[in-house]
Parts: C-alpha cells; structure tokens; sequence
C-alpha cells in the first residue's frame, strides 16, 4: 500500500462503517481502494471559490465593523467641516460691510513684505501690537493664494473669526460626550454666532485686533483641557511632562505677536496654578509631587513670557522691526466713571446686545434685545466660578474667569478707555464668557428641561446672522481715490496714515503713498506702520501730496503745513473728497529722518 493510501484508510472504512453493514466493510476496508476516503476528504475540505467567497464576506463584515466604530468621529469632522465653510462665508460678507482702514491696510502690506523677501521686516516700525506670529502669517497665506487687495482683510478676518467660534466651542464642550457635549458646544458658539452689525463687526470680524489673539489661546486651553489628567498615584514624568513645556511654547508664540495675551493669558494660569499648588501642599498638607503638574504650570507661564520678550528683542537686534512701548499709565480717580460705562456699552457691544442709542425699536433694537441672553448666560457663569472660585475643579474655567476680571481691571485702571473703539482691547471677554457658559451652564439648563428655549434663541441668533448677511458690502475708505490715482497714472507720493496705506492697499500696489507725521513745519516718516525703505530718495520719487478737500486737518495735515514744507504745487487736482497736489521734484529729499516715537 501506498504511503496515500495507507493514509486514507482508515478515514475510509469509518466513511462506509457510516452507511452499510459490517460485512460489507471488512473487504472494503482492506481492498486498498481509496474512493471513499477521497470522497469524504474532498466533501469535508471547502472548495477554493467557497473559501475565496468566505474571506470576501469576512472582509467586508470587518470593513463595515470599522466604519460603524469610526462613524461618529467622522460625523463630528465633517460636520464641523460644513459649518466651518457655511459660518466663513457668512462672516467674509459681514466683514465686508465695513470699510477698510489704515490700520488693517498697514498689516496687510506688511504680510506682503515678508511674503517677498523681508521675514524679519527690516525696516519696519510697527504700533505697540505687531501680530508678527497671529494675523500677519495668516495675511500672508491669503495674499499668496488671492494677490494684493483690499479684500485681504476680509478673507483673513473671516477665517479668524470662523477659528474663534468653532476653537470655543470645542474648549466649552471639553471631556462631555454625547447629548452633553453638543448643548455645551451650541451653548459657546450660539452665543458668538452672530455678531452685532456696525461696531460689532467693526471689532470682531474685520482688521487684525485682539480678537485674533484669541485664536491661538484657546488652542493653548484646548491642549491644556485635553492633556492626560494628573494623579498623584501615577508616575507623573511619564504622562504629562510635556504638557508644560507645549503650554509655554503655546503662550510664547502669541505673546510675541501681542503682549495683551500675557495679561489674559499666562497671567490667569500662573495665578490660578499657584493657588491650587497652596492648596494642595499647605491646606491641605499632601505631598509636593500633589502639586507637581501645577508648580510647572507656574513656571511655563513665567517662561513664556521671557522666552517672547527674548525673541522680540532679537528680532529687532537683527535687523527687524520695531515695536512701538506699551502704553501703561493709570487713570486717575476722575475718570473712573467714564472708563465703567465705555466697558459697560462694551461689553454689550461684544456681546451684540448694544442698544444704547438707538433712535427707534426696530429690527436692530430686537436682535440686540435678544443678545442680552447670551451676555446674561456669560456673566451667571462668570459668577458661579467666582462664587466657587477656591473650590472649582475646571482648571479651564478657574483661568477663564480670572482672565476677564484681570482683563476688566485693567481696561478700567489703565489710560486705554478713550472711546467705543477702545472695546478692542476687551475682544477676549466674548470667547471666554461664551466658554464658560458652555462648561458652567449646560448641566443646570438641561436638568431644567430649558433645551428647547435655548433652540428658540439659537434660532433666533441664526436669523439675526442672515439678516447680516444680507447688509451691502462697502468699498474701502479711498477706493474712489485709489481708482482715480490709477486711472491718471500716479504712482508715488505722500499724504496722511489715514489716507496712505488704505490707498496703496485698495490700488493693488499699483500706487503707493506713504504716511506722514508732523510737528508744526517739520515733516517726517510715520507716525507708524512704515518701513524707512519707503522713505529713500534714491530708491523712490515722491511727486505728489494727497490732502482732504476741506479746511480743518487730517490726521495732523492742513494746506499750510504742506506749502511750508514742499512750497506751492505746480498743479492741484480736485477728487471728490481729496486734493491731489503735484510737483517737480522729490518730495523725499525735503523730509526729516525721524521725529520722536510715542506710546501707541
């Protein structure tokens, strides 16, 4: 027998012991005939299709098992997707029903520099805020993709505050999950959702200001909130050693850009890291590893503040731009009153609840009336944290509720608060209170059955934002002027910073006027937001001044003082608003090199 067949026999007479009698067996099974067992193997052993088929449908149960695991975490990415787009096209409109401005224009030429060739910005002397590592890096994406135009700083500020509300609403959801998670989301961006027309925007949704400061530190809470928790039972080193060290690169990378973020940002974390330190180790005697995670938070928030000033510092020994001091006087005890009731209106201009003025009540007077929910769920929250302050255990809402009181003293001591204007500084009230809104409040509002009110507002705030939207878009301050400078080929000259940088930015580069400062007769480059290259009479022939076309002063610049300084035009142009005043030589050579410097 072969080793074949001495191997199927026995499958084989099993097989027929199976269906016939033993009789019938015996001379089977030593026949050395193996049919049967080959029969019973080939009948056992699944076909190559079959099992081809078998791995098929393993692998499509397996592929459908992981979409279903992975589903919900897709959901959540594309659905903030679409809002993210739905919510920035809405904003790039309300963002142009403001018109630009010197301010934004000077920022965005400033982008553009750097974009081609002067990283450092050589040169420049910027106010006291640079938004070197915020907006400018932003401008300068913008303008590499879409080219140099007014409309630069409505795409960056679309996208800016697009970030603002979906980055807050991430930060209020925090750990909750489910049913939880989404009220705490809705709660934070509902509230910041639709921004009040006119000075609202003008704030929160147009040039580069302290609202863009808001970006990266809610990115910075964001890490913080989702950082491994810390035990004292666990091997601390190993988990969260480098939450710390990311905090205070975080911190430094917006403090460079605006100092204001040291004040509402590392500030807050050191002081409330060092009180949950005290507590931990002396009221409540644990061990000092207790306190670990934030002793290092104390000292991440001091480190980011000198590793920012360091490198501002260095910047400018390398060549780069200058900042401009921070104005830091206090106000004295007179002015008191004035500078609470400038916070007062705001606050409530933050929040698009400001009615103060209002000459009729109107669709406005409505959607302003209806804001005053939001401002009343941000400050409830606001107070609850205080209430609890020394016993919160939200981290989170501890540093956002010591951010705004530091923020509001500060804003009411300092010299700051000159008009409505001034609400810029407070920008990062709106974020924080609409956060801690969604981390203090969504419990207590659920467990009340008061989910389907907070639908009706929010559906409210949505309609006031497509109310919003439908407002006209306006051109820039100078486009007219621009338009005309172009038309007539004027290429180089100089007037006021109102009139200079907005020109030059709403003329596409074609026509460039640089700014002005004066003191009496003297003329000189500034008084910031300039680059001295643009002051070079070898490099640039300066044959025009562009004035207002009436009687008192523009930004510091009459008639008179231009005749002083540059003699009588050969000829002069009427433009609408503006007169154009032209000569034959080079307005560059007649210029002082600098005047003294003043705190922006």
């Amino acid at each position: 027998m072969s080793a074949s067949e001495d191997k199927h026999a026995p499958a084989s007479a099993v097989a027929v012991a199976d269906d016939a009698p033993d009789t019938a067996a015996a001379p089977d099974a030593t026949s050395g005939t193996d049919v049967t067992g080959t029969e019973s193997t080939s009948s056992d052993s699944p076909s190559p299709k079959a099992a081809e088929a078998a791995e098929a449908e393993g692998s499509q149960q397996r592929t459908f098992r992981w979409w279903v695991a992975r589903f919900p975490r897709l959901a959540w990415c594309v659905g903030l997707a679409v809002a993210g787009v739905v919510l920035f096209l809405c904003y790039l409109h309300l963002s142009r029903t403001e018109r630009v401005t010197s301010d934004g224009a000077s920022n965005a030429l400033q982008a553009w520099d750097m974009l081609h060739g002067n990283p450092l910005l050589r040169g420049w002397t910027v106010t006291d805020v640079s938004f070197y590592t915020t907006e400018l890096p932003e401008y300068m994406l913008v303008e590499a993709i879409r080219g140099l135009h007014a409309d630069v700083l409505h795409v960056s500020a679309a996208i800016t505050y697009t970030l603002v509300v979906i980055t807050g609403g991430l930060l209020a959801r925090g750990r909750a999950t489910g049913r939880e998670g989404i009220v705490r989301m809705l709660i934070a961006a509902g509230i910041m959702i639709a921004p009040q027309i006119g000075p609202g925007v003008f704030i929160l949704i147009f040039q580069p200001d302290h609202i863009g400061t808001q970006v990266p530190l809610l990115l910075t809470w964001l890490v913080l909130d989702r950082a491994p928790r810390y035990s004292p039972a666990s091997k601390p080193l190993t988990r969260t050693w480098y939450v710390p060290v990311l905090v205070s690169a975080m911190l430094a990378w917006v403090e460079v850009a605006d100092r204001l973020a040291v004040l509402i940002g590392a500030v807050p974390l050191a002081v409330v890291c060092a009180v949950r330190a005290y507590q931990a180790v002396v009221q409540r005697r644990e061990r000092l590893a207790a306190a670990w995670f934030d002793v290092s938070l104390v000292v991440a928030a001091g480190v980011s503040v000198e590793i920012s000033d360091i490198v501002v510092k260095q910047i400018g020994a390398h060549g780069g731009f200058s900042v401009l001091p921070v104005a830091s006087g206090l106000s004295p005890v007179s002015l008191m009153s004035n500078h609470s009731w400038l916070a007062v209106e705001s606050v409530f201009g933050l929040y698009g609840a400001d009615f103060f003025g209002m000459s009729s009540p109107g669709l406005a007077a409505l959607i302003a009336f209806a804001h005053l929910f939001g401002l009343a769920l941000a400050v409830w929250s606001l107070w609850l944290v205080i209430r609890n302050f020394f016993r919160c255990e939200d981290r989170i809402a501890q540093v956002l509720a010591a951010g705004i009181v530091i923020n509001l003293a500060a804003y009411l001591l300092s010299t700051t608060p000159t008009t409505y204007w001034s609400a810029r500084e407070l920008a990062g009230l709106l974020p924080a209170g609409a956060v801690l809104a969604g981390r203090m409040l969504s419990g207590r509002l659920q467990r009340a059955r008061l989910v389907p009110a907070l639908s009706v507002v929010l559906a409210c705030y949505l309609a006031a934002l497509g109310y919003s939207v439908t407002q006209p878009s306006r051109p820039s301050f100078t486009q007219s002027l621009a338009n005309w400078l172009v038309t007539h080929h004027f290429s180089y000259g100089l007037s006021s910073y109102g009139v200079a940088n907005t020109t030059t930015l709403s003329s596409g580069g074609a026509v460039d006027i640089r700014s002005l400062t004066w003191s009496g007769n003297v003329a000189a480059p500034g008084p910031y937001e300039f680059d001295r290259a643009w002051y070079n009479p070898q490099a640039h022939d300066a044959n025009f001044v562009v004035l207002r076309n009436h009687a008192v002063a523009a930004n510091g610049i009459t008639a008179g003082q231009v005749r002083a300084v540059f003699g009588r035009p050969s000829r002069v142009y009427d433009v609408g608003s503006y007169l154009v005043w032209t000569y034959n030589t080079n307005l560059l050579d007649d210029l002082r090199l600098s005047l003294p410097l003043t705190a922006g």
